[in-house]
């Protein structure tokens, strides 16, 4: 699959680099278990996780303006990651979006109501806790995230998914991620897509993330 991806600026920076990346990229995005919008809902996620908010987030923003993402979605997107990656990183994120998108010229007029999304009930069980406010805390943030309307199920689930290989969060939070991955309609192949995708941010963390999804039962 060959996908347009922007890579101008790594061209100004090192050309022989920008030819390695589009060279990855080509791998990457040819993985056939996930749309190009979804990738790019990957691209973004793994920028917050990592902290990656420079040169590769505004490139990454530039893409998906490129596909067809709207301000709302982006904005949308970094809202659900926020209990995943962390309050504060989420917000560092959603302050670079509007100073790159006001860059390159992004729509960012109000699109209006959001489509209703249903809440993952299985994750509103959260991770096992015997610490009543954690519980409660984490059933709440994580019922408001999984509630974000412009995403679909299926995105969701990716995008935790994700988070998870981003963050090397590979116990019982990835296996729950699983499960809802395969409830949304992935199958094995496609879950193990979203993870290979993944390796271009560390190929120990995908690697590692690919032999615990072995002993996940599907």
């Amino acid at each position: 699959m060959m996908v347009d991806l922007p890579s101008g600026p790594l061209g100004d920076a090192d050309p022989r680099f920008e030819k390695l990346a589009l060279e990855v990229a080509a791998f990457t995005f040819a993985l056939p278990g996930t749309s190009v919008r979804e990738k790019l809902l990957q691209n973004l996620t793994l920028d917050v996780c990592r902290s990656h908010l420079g040169l590769a987030f505004r490139m990454h923003v530039t893409a998906a303006k490129m596909h067809g993402l709207g301000y709302a979605d982006l904005q949308a997107a970094i809202r659900f990651i926020a209990p995943y990656t962390g309050y504060p990183a989420a917000a560092e994120a959603l302050g670079r979006l509007e100073e790159i998108t006001t860059e390159i010229g992004m729509d960012t007029s109000d699109p209006g109501e959001t489509p209703t999304a249903d809440a993952a009930g299985d994750m509103v069980r959260c991770l096992d806790t015997t610490d009543e406010w954690t519980a409660e805390f984490m059933a709440w943030q994580l019922s408001r995230a999984w509630s974000e309307g412009r995403l679909s199920r299926r995105e969701r689930a990716i995008m935790a998914l994700t988070c998870d290989v981003g963050r090397h969060d590979l116990d019982e939070s990835f296996r729950r991620h699983v499960e809802l991955a395969l409830g949304a309609g992935l199958g094995s192949d496609a879950i193990r897509d979203v993870v290979r995708f993944c390796a271009e941010y560390g190929i120990t963390g995908a690697v590692a993330a690919l032999r615990e999804f072995d002993d996940v039962p599907s």
